[in-house]
């Protein structure tokens, strides 16, 4: 199942643009809320996730991970395979104090316990006592565990325009 997750989420964060003519997008608008009941419960899932940073806490925000999460973090090239690792990511970048918003949003309900949230998302950030902001593409694939969702999957690579 985890491959399939995994294979998915890839599916979904690739684009192959043949034969059209290369423009920079920036969105700046803010994503609508679903309207689909279970897409809204797993568009949640990143406030849930956006909360958890505000804490300043990275074992809170690590929590909702699955124990056998994979993390391909935005600002660390190393690929995060485990709990602690995860952790240990979270613990520098929430130094940043960062705070997302969702620009584009595409939601795939993969089966009763599986989903992807694909699309856009910019961090408001503070860096050398500077405010940042860093437009990226996202990719979150959730498995609920036990009535709980977590992430099993969590891709993110800031837009390379």
């Amino acid at each position: 199942m985890k491959k399939i997750l995994i294979a998915a989420a890839v599916v979904f964060s690739t684009g192959v643009f043949a034969g059209e003519a290369h423009v920079p997008m920036v969105y700046h608008e803010i994503a609508a809320a679903p309207t689909n009941k279970r897409e809204a419960e797993i568009a949640s899932l990143f406030d849930r996730w956006n909360a958890a940073l505000a804490t300043g806490d990275a074992i809170s925000v690590a929590k909702l991970y699955a124990p056998d999460a994979v993390l391909e973090p935005t600002v660390s090239n190393e690929v995060r395979t485990t709990p602690a690792g995860i952790k240990d990511y979270f613990v520098t970048f929430l130094k940043l104090k960062p705070h997302g918003t969702i620009n584009l949003r595409e939601i795939r309900l993969l089966n009763d316990n599986s989903a992807v949230d694909t699309g856009v998302y910019t961090f408001e950030l503070m860096k050398n006592g500077k405010h940042q902001k860093v437009q990226a593409r996202y990719t979150f694939v959730y498995k609920n565990v036990d009535g709980e969702w977590k992430i099993l999957n969590h891709h993110s690579s800031a837009m390379p325009e």
